[in-house]
């Protein structure tokens, strides 16, 4: 008999879910980035625009979600 396939859809995480990993992964970026500026791979202004987007989905999610 088969087994149910595991949950895949993106509705299955809370709000709080999103908002905790788009937390993490703004805190790993910032030392990522810096070492890509500071190797010349990545623009000052890349890696400050990658940040601010996703620190921008934190507040949007928190706000949206009145937490």
């Amino acid at each position: 008999m088969a087994h149910p396939a595991p949950e895949t859809s993106p509705d299955r995480f809370t709000v709080r879910e999103l908002i905790e990993e788009a937390q993490r992964e703004a805190s790993m970026r910032r030392p990522l980035y810096e070492k890509q500026v500071r190797a010349g791979r990545m623009s000052r202004e890349q890696a400050d625009l990658q940040i601010d987007l996703m620190e921008a989905i934190v507040r949007r999610l928190t706000r949206t979600a009145a937490l």
